[in-house]
């Protein structure tokens, strides 16, 4: 009777220690983290839409749909971060500090920062102003940044850049505005 008693006692351990382990093996194997921005006007562009960040490994994937921008013309987007890593920001209109009513990109930066990554092939927008990106970017390859350089995903900011300006299509102007938050 006592073996017996032992024998289950080790049985059901056994089972525990079984269980816990393939819990963790099914936590280590995906790797990866999604990220979505809202992106909203800037300037008066009228410009807005989605964008979808998904890291998987060393593969970046960024897929933005965007309206309201200008029709037929190229759109420069990017994923921007601050140098010391700290959140980014979408600027406020009291960025536009010349009183000219447009934001620039210097008058952007310190709120949003540098260039980290260009989202180039840069999309032309169809006859309707709409925008649509998918693109895989390896990190740490080609001039792609590593993982540590983009840093943390989530105090990134994404802008989209292109305004008609007094008849004029001024593509550095940014128009739309998200920051990147993990889903």
């Amino acid at each position: 009777m006592k073996t017996l008693k032992t024998l289950s006692i080790a049985f059901v351990t056994l089972l525990t220690i079984a269980s816990c382990s393939s819990d963790d093996d099914n936590n280590t194997t995906n790797n990866e983290s999604n990220y979505t921005a809202s992106l909203g006007s800037l300037n008066g562009s009228g410009a807005s839409g989605n964008a979808t960040v998904t890291l998987d490994g060393n593969d970046l994937t960024v897929v933005i749909v965007a309206k309201g921008m200008v029709a037929n013309q190229p759109h420069p987007q990017h994923i921007h971060g601050l140098e010391d890593g700290s959140n980014g920001v979408c600027p406020p209109p009291t960025a536009d500090t010349n009183s000219d009513g447009i934001i620039s990109v210097p008058e952007g930066a310190p709120f949003y920062g540098a260039i980290l990554l260009p989202l180039e092939d840069f999309p032309m927008a169809d006859a309707n102003g709409n925008v649509s990106y998918t693109k895989t970017f390896t990190l740490g390859e080609n001039g792609v940044p590593s993982k540590e350089e983009l840093g943390t995903i989530e105090n990134r900011v994404i802008v989209l850049h292109g305004l008609d300006n007094n008849g004029e299509y001024v593509a550095t102007i940014p128009v739309a505005c998200g920051q990147l938050s993990k889903i």
